[in-house]
Order: C-alpha cells, then sequence, then structure tokens
C-alpha cells in the first residue's frame, strides 16, 4: 500500500508541476499524451495507469524528463480530471 500512496504523490506532483509551467496551456499540451494512453489501454486491454507505466519503461521515454513528467500528467488527468474553474 505504501509504494501505490508513493506513486499517486509522484504522479499528481508530475500533473501539478505541468499545470504550473504551461500554465493556461497545460490541458493542450497535454492532450497528445492523454490520446496516447488511451490508444495503448485499448490497443493492449489494459487500464490507462497501466498504459502509461508500459509506456514509460520504454528506454527513449525513461531519459526524457520531460515526457516522463507530461506522461504522468496526462494519466492522472485521465483518471482524475482537475476541477475546471
Amino acid at each position: 500500500m505504501e509504494q501505490q500512496i508513493k506513486m499517486a504523490a509522484k504522479l499528481y506532483r508530475c500533473r501539478d508541476t505541468a499545470k504550473r509551467f504551461f500554465g493556461e496551456e497545460f490541458n493542450d499540451k497535454i492532450q497528445p499524451y492523454k490520446k496516447i494512453i488511451s490508444d495503448v489501454a485499448k490497443d493492449k486491454n489494459i487500464s490507462e495507469l497501466e498504459a502509461m507505466m508500459k509506456i514509460c519503461d520504454d528506454d527513449v521515454i525513461k531519459n526524457n524528463g520531460w515526457t516522463l513528467m507530461l506522461l504522468m500528467a496526462a494519466a492522472v488527468e485521465l483518471l482524475e480530471p482537475s476541477a475546471v474553474a
């Protein structure tokens, strides 16, 4: 259980960081990543969270911090969208 809580905290930190960095452009920036995650989840018949983890396990992706952050932020938004103000 502790590991899941730590992972959730990391995912939310990535989402919050991306939101602060991109501001109003946040939703546009993560849209392609949301589509990629959804497509992989559908294609492999797995959850969106599992799809994000599978994508992030790719060696090229692992070494790209921006892409990792945006994938994690997109996964959070798919699972629990931000409240619209």
